[in-house]
């Protein structure tokens, strides 16, 4: 299943048009259309709005390992090399009103121009603190930090994708509804073309890994002494790779033999080998 969340009915009209989608008996308030296949909610605007719009689609309706959630939808900026309409995929979330930083995971090959939004709960007119990115790319929206953090309830974070199109400069100006839905439909095609490629491609089972790779799994991590952190990392790399190639046991067993003659005797060193292997199946 394909979850998808807009702030407004006009964000998500050319998506409703473009999967075909049906109106259904609202959730908890928040209009909800499907086509079975599909799942697409209208949370309104704002952090709170779309947290709670996350919680009551997918309490309802409960994701897998093998769904996906996508947060579409408009924004604004200060940089002026963005082009209205310009699509963002977003590396990076930063929640204006508490300063967490939430990190998607950005497993997957795409074309996307990458940055970071920043999330406020009210609109934002002029230049925003702490919305400026490393890379330049740094953008502006009032529901971002709300998905994920409902999101990361029932989601992985490479299960979550975050676009985001350029409407404005932050000037205070206006569009009107027309204007947000024709933004919208120019990006419905690469978005969710991309999107339906790596939904067909996640496992579809809650257990996604075989009695043999959890068991490979485990003794990598014993054998780099990897910390609770790092072996979620190390699932999440190997579940790309899997998705990507269809196996990694062959791959990782011959890693280990030319790299661990015997295990890690501290941190540090395994966090050297982790690294290490990180390039490899990336």
């Amino acid at each position: 299943m394909i979850n998808i969340f807009t702030a407004l009915h006009c964000e998500a009209k050319p998506v409703i048009e473009y999967f075909g989608l049906k109106r259904h008996q609202d959730i908890n308030g928040f209009q909800f259309f499907s086509n079975g296949l599909i799942n697409l909610l209208i949370t309104g605007t704002g952090p709170i709005n779309a947290a709670i719009g996350v919680t009551s689609l997918c309490s309802v309706h409960n994701p897998d390992s093998g769904d996906i959630l996508v947060n579409i939808g408009i924004c604004g900026t200060d940089n002026p090399d963005l082009k209205k309409g310009a699509l963002i995929l977003c590396n990076k979330i930063v929640d204006l009103s508490t300063y967490k930083t939430y990190y998607p995971d950005m497993l997957f090959k795409h074309s996307f121009i990458e940055g970071t939004v920043t999330t406020s709960p009210v609109p934002v007119i002029n230049k925003c603190e702490g919305s400026k990115a490393e890379s330049g790319i740094a953008v502006t929206d009032m529901e971002a930090s709300g998905v994920f953090h409902s999101g990361a309830l029932f989601f992985q974070p490479h299960q979550m994708f975050f676009f985001k199109i350029v409407s404005d400069y932050k000037t205070g100006e206006q569009l009107s509804q027309e204007k947000v839905s024709e933004l919208v439909a120019v990006n419905a095609a690469p978005v969710f073309n991309w999107v339906t490629q790596i939904h067909n491609r996640l496992p579809d089972k809650q257990d996604i890994f075989s009695v043999e790779e959890k068991s490979l799994l485990k003794q990598t991590s014993e054998a780099l002494k990897l910390t609770v952190s790092m072996q979620h990392q190390l699932n999440q790399v190997m579940l790309y790779h899997k998705v990507q190639y269809g196996s990694f046991t062959i791959e990782l067993k011959q890693f280990l033999v030319e790299n661990l003659k015997e295990p890690c005797k501290s941190k540090n060193e395994g966090k050297k080998y982790f690294e290490k292997l990180k390039k490899r199946f990336v």
